[in-house]
């Protein structure tokens, strides 16, 4: 600091700053540090859980509009699979574990959640990867119909959600991580 105090952090795990003796009268006395938990509801659980239900609901629609609509037309691979429902489940899962450890806030809730957002992240790692290859396999074989068009592009738009859906789990699942797993003492 620049007037030469010197701040000293208490070996009683009490989580305080103290100041040394000496400061000016208007100087705070105490500041409270962020705990691991307090560091994981700055993440905003609940919004990104709101947007991980979201993304399950789309694709439970959107898997549901691919596969009653296009079986002549459109060869939906993550539809066979069964990919856009069992990920779309997931996806709700997790997301609904992030709101609910954000309102009410302990260590086994937060442990669930991460583990639930590694599981949603491999499967949206898997919708990625399924859906590439939906679209190659159906734009090589491209029938100028409108079809064939309107399956690539609900493709293409799912593919985009699982992007997001990885990226938004593998970030609660980082922090959630950091809050349960790596605290202080270690």
């Amino acid at each position: 600091m620049a007037s030469g105090t010197t701040v000293v952090a208490p070996s009683n795990e009490a989580n305080i700053i103290q100041m040394a003796p000496g400061l000016p009268s208007g100087a705070p006395q105490q500041v409270q540090v962020k705990g691991p938990l307090e560091r994981f509801f700055n993440a905003e659980p609940k919004v990104l859980g709101a947007v991980q239900i979201l993304i399950g609901l789309i694709h439970i629609g959107f898997g549901a509009i691919l596969l009653s609509l296009f079986p002549s037309y459109y060869f939906s691979i993550s539809g066979f699979g069964g990919y856009p429902f069992l990920g779309g489940i997931l996806f709700i899962s997790s997301g609904s574990l992030c709101v609910a450890a954000a309102n009410r806030p302990n260590r086994g809730l937060v442990k669930c959640s991460v583990g639930m957002n590694i599981t949603s992240a491999i499967m949206a790692l898997t919708g990625i990867m399924l859906y590439i290859s939906e679209v190659v396999v159906n734009v090589s074989a491209f029938d100028p119909r409108i079809m064939i068009g309107f399956g690539c592009g609900l493709s293409v738009v799912l593919f985009f959600f699982s992007m997001l859906e990885f990226c938004i789990a593998v970030s609660l699942a980082h922090f959630g991580c950091q809050a349960t797993c790596c605290s202080d003492a270690q």
